[in-house]
């Protein structure tokens, strides 16, 4: 009696039941990838928010170490060295824009995180609108 002979009632799959198992896997993998693509452009801005609280966060503690003999920061805090880390990674370059829209010196900064590579086109944008607030919620374009 041979191993592999098949018992007798015993069939393999149609030709039809592989087809509709391959549409199935299709249709599933064309759903599956645009979602995981869209999952790691969320992965990646999650980057961009969470270095630019870190910056946010140094430029505050620069600020209330470098004070001028007014009280007010010495702006911009990138050029004073030290304190904030504005080092690009692979999915974004960082920026800090000292002043609003008044003058250089009423304590408000703005964080741009302007995307390259596989971000490209992409920019968040942190305001903090005085030293002593957390800032606006971050705006996105480009997405």
């Amino acid at each position: 009696m041979s191993l592999f002979r098949a018992k007798r009632g015993q069939r393999g799959f149609t030709m039809m039941e592989l087809m509709v198992v391959v549409v199935i896997v299709g249709v599933l993998a064309a759903v599956a990838v645009p979602l995981y693509g869209k999952y790691i452009k969320n992965a990646r801005m999650t980057e961009a928010t969470g270095r630019i609280g870190e910056i946010v966060t140094a430029a505050k503690a620069y600020a209330q170490e470098h004070q001028n003999e007014d009280g007010d920061p010495v702006w911009p805090p990138a050029k004073g060295g030290g304190l904030v880390d504005l080092s690009a990674t692979e999915n974004f370059k960082y920026s800090i824009t000292a002043g609003g829209e008044k003058t250089a010196t009423d304590n408000a900064f703005s964080v741009t995180a302007e995307g390259q590579n596989k971000m490209d086109g992409v920019k968040v944008v942190v305001t903090v609108p005085d030293i002593n607030s957390n800032g606006n919620p971050p705006t996105v374009t480009g997405l």
